[in-house]
């Protein structure tokens, strides 16, 4: 078990350091010994370079009613309410040293159940929402459909986009032909003025019925090579345009995540996950 040591001299953590299709995470499992994460927490982890650079930072906490409590930190220093990857890493971790099949972890909106079989990892993310208000959206709220949507000031030319939540919120813009780069644009999309807080920005292109090509600006990260929340909305999506069937494989630039939306409508991810190492860090210098 991690150990946290504090003396007067000395004070270390042991961060686990993983991947999901090149989504990377700094993990620490904070169930016996708790340190206290917050933006002042993760700013000073980078600006000091204790660190390697990570698209989250995750904290494993003990759950009263589930296997562990989980909070997701952006490199800004926000909190997210959902990232499938790092679900798929962090069960992995608690399926593996416990032996068992399957966990429940509890995030800030939903309790998620993860099981291993034939050595993958799945993640049951749950229900996505729809509703104009749930997601949340600003704007024209008397629209009974979130699917089709136009962007208010955009800052280039895009198409109608689909609005999905599946614990945190997805704008969902899928192209025929030439796509902006949203390295330019994401950051625009993700502050525009319809997203009260913010959105997560999916730029995809449907290859056939059963392939999705995916790139993604995650709120609060930025880039990422891959979002399994992002990738989970824009199956429901493409599903909901007709564009595609509802199981589908969905290609980023790190990895494929397969996704299948289920007949009860619960949404099931697998797809890679990594473990890249560990590192102990002396915070004793963070005030």
């Amino acid at each position: 078990m991690i150990k946290i040591l504090n003396t007067a001299d000395k004070s270390s953590i042991k961060i686990i350091r993983m991947n999901g299709a090149g989504n990377t995470f700094a993990i620490h499992d904070s169930r016996n010994n708790q340190i206290k994460v917050n933006e002042d927490f993760i700013n000073y982890l980078l600006d000091n370079k204790k660190i390697k650079k990570f698209d989250q930072f995750i904290e494993i906490s003990k759950s009263e009613n589930n296997d562990a409590k989980v909070k997701f930190w952006n490199i800004d220093g926000s909190e997210a309410e959902m990232c499938g990857n790092a679900l798929r890493c962090i069960s992995s971790l608690i399926l593996n040293k416990d032996d068992i099949g399957e966990c429940y972890i509890e995030t800030i909106k939903r309790n998620v159940k993860c099981w291993k079989k034939n050595g993958k990892i799945f993640v049951d993310i749950g229900k996505p929402i729809l509703s104009w208000s749930e997601i949340p959206l600003k704007g024209n709220n008397t629209m009974d459909s979130t699917i089709e949507i136009e962007l208010l000031s955009p800052p280039c030319d895009l198409p109608k986009f689909s609005a999905v939540n599946v614990g945190n919120p997805h704008a969902v813009f899928f192209f025929d032909d030439k796509t902006p780069n949203i390295f330019e644009v994401g950051k625009s999309i993700e502050e525009n003025e319809m997203f009260p807080n913010k959105v997560n920005v999916s730029f995809a292109k449907v290859i056939d019925n059963k392939n999705i090509e995916l790139n993604v600006w995650e709120r609060g990260a930025g880039i990422t090579q891959a979002c399994g929340s992002a990738a989970c909305a824009t199956a429901v999506a493409s599903a909901n345009l007709g564009y595609t069937k509802r199981d589908v494989n969905v290609i980023l630039p790190g990895g494929n995540i397969e996704i299948n939306w289920q007949n009860d409508d619960h949404i099931v991810m697998t797809g890679p996950y990594e473990f890249n190492g560990e590192d102990i860090i002396n915070i004793s210098d963070y005030k």
